[in-house]
């Protein structure tokens, strides 16, 4: 009993040394203001959310990375911004908690930061979908008093972050849903990857007839529209991005059968 439980706090300990470690991903480094992944909205980021789910009595850590710029955009109004402060994370199961780096949880403007959902959920929890909220501070230049926040807020961005809490690892794990139900019937590459300019699509189709063609930024924002004739077998398109600023892009085709995604890097 005793090797049982120096055995379970080691596991414990490097856990959270390992939440507490978290990196940033680079790849948002040119990302504008935001959480990344992104909340999941059908709309604003419909590749965004929490992709890793949690099981009952295993280890979970999921890294967020958070982009602080220098201005706080609030529904219509832009503040200039010092820092960011996270203070919680509310719906947690019973076992996770969450830690940041730098370990104080307030990230200055214009940094690179992450925070981390780490622990084990317990047996106290129930099986299914456990909608998260992450509160924090916003201090505004000039302000005496720091602006209270929460995220996912529709004045900043829409959408859900939702952890799947799974009672067993025979369980298979699913975070799709309808917008990728296009997958198994169309496959998207796209090369290079990352590209410097101009993308080459290459849509390999089991269905025929028009689809939606759109590419959105990570915030969901769209930088092109256009409409697509796919016909069953390999079709090769290309996209311009010459004019796109450097990050991460979403290629979306849609149809009447479903939709499905595809992200792809621009590096001048």
């Amino acid at each position: 009993m005793k090797k049982f439980l120096l055995t379970l706090l080691s596991l414990s300990f490097l856990v959270l040394a390992s939440a507490q470690d978290c990196q940033p991903n680079e790849i948002y480094a040119d990302s504008t203001n935001g959480v990344y992944p992104l909340p999941y909205d059908s709309i604003a980021s419909p590749n965004g959310g929490i992709s890793e789910c949690a099981i009952i009595g295993q280890t979970y850590d999921f890294v967020f990375t958070v982009v602080v710029g220098d201005t706080f955009k609030f529904g219509a109004f832009a503040f200039p911004l010092d820092s960011i402060r996270v203070t919680g994370v509310s719906g947690l199961p019973v076992g996770l908690n969450y830690a940041c780096n730098p370990t104080t949880c307030s990230f200055s403007s214009n940094t690179l930061n992450c925070a981390a959902i780490y622990g084990t959920a317990t047996a106290a929890n129930a099986p299914g979908n456990y909608d998260l909220t992450i509160e924090g501070e916003a201090f505004i230049n000039g302000s005496p008093l720091p602006f209270p926040l929460t995220f996912p807020d529709p004045n900043i961005l829409p959408g859900k972050y939702t952890l799947k809490l799974l009672p067993d690892d025979g369980t298979p794990c699913s975070t799709t849903d309808v917008r990728e139900s296009l997958a198994g019937q169309v496959a998207i590459i796209t090369q290079p990857n990352p590209s410097a300019g101009l993308v080459q699509i290459e849509v390999s189709s089991q269905l025929f007839g028009k689809f939606s063609f759109k590419v959105v930024d990570l915030p969901g924002q769209p930088v092109y529209n256009s409409t697509v004739e796919l016909t069953e077998g390999r079709n090769h398109f290309d996209f311009d991005g010459s004019q796109l600023a450097n990050g991460m892009y979403i290629l979306i085709l849609e149809g009447e059968a479903g939709r499905l995604s595809h992200k792809f890097t621009i590096q001048h």
